[in-house]
C-alpha cells in the first residue's frame, strides 16, 4: 500500500519541494549569480539518519538552470552527479532549533568543490522569509500576528522537548 502511496504523493512533493527552494533562492540575486556558473550541474540530495519507523525518501535529483536555479533531473537515481548533498533527518529539538533560526541543518557535500562551496553559502546564509509570503497572502499586520503566534509555538515547543545534541564530528 506504501508504494501506491508514494507514488501519487512523491512527485508532488518534490515539485513542491524545487519551487520552494527556488523561491528562496529567487529572493537572493547573490545567490542566483553563485549558481548560475554552474548551469547543468547535477545535483544529488539524501536524507540520512531517518528512523526505522518512517519510510526510506528516495534521492532527489536536481540540476542547475542556466538562470541560477534548480529543476527536476530525470536521470536515474543512481546516476553520476557532480554534488552530493547528504541531510542529517533532524530529531525534534534540532528541527525546532532549525525553525527558529537558532540552528543550521547537518549537511555534508560530497563531489565539485567549487559547485559545493556554492551550496554551502546557499546552506549558510538563505532563510525562508515566511512572514513576507503570508503578507503578500492576508497583508502584514495579520502575518505579523501570525508569525509571533508561530514564535510563540515554537518556544513553547522548545520548552518540552529537549535541546539538540551537538552533531558529532
Amino acid at each position: 500500500m506504501w508504494q501506491s502511496v508514494d507514488a501519487l504523493v512523491s512527485p508532488a512533493v518534490r515539485a513542491w519541494l524545487v519551487l520552494l527552494a527556488n523561491h528562496v533562492v529567487s529572493r537572493e540575486d547573490a545567490a542566483m549569480s553563485r549558481l548560475r556558473p554552474h548551469a547543468g550541474a547535477r545535483i544529488r540530495i539524501e536524507l540520512t539518519d531517518v528512523p526505522l519507523f518512517l519510510p526510506a525518501w528516495p534521492p532527489l535529483g536536481l540540476a542547475v538552470t542556466p538562470a541560477g536555479l534548480f529543476e527536476l533531473d530525470d536521470a536515474p537515481a543512481d546516476g553520476p552527479s557532480d554534488l552530493t548533498l547528504r541531510f542529517a533527518m533532524p530529531d525534534p529539538g534540532r528541527l525546532l532549533a532549525m525553525l527558529s533560526g537558532d540552528a543550521k541543518p547537518d549537511v555534508r557535500l560530497e563531489g565539485d568543490a567549487a559547485l559545493a562551496a556554492s551550496m554551502n553559502w546557499l546552506v549558510e546564509n538563505l532563510r525562508w522569509d515566511i512572514e513576507a509570503d503570508v503578507a503578500e497572502l492576508v497583508g502584514p499586520a495579520a502575518a505579523h500576528l501570525l508569525a509571533q503566534a508561530g514564535r510563540a509555538l515554537v518556544t513553547a515547543l522548545r520548552q518540552a522537548v529537549p535541546a539538540p545534541a551537538a552533531p558529532s564530528r
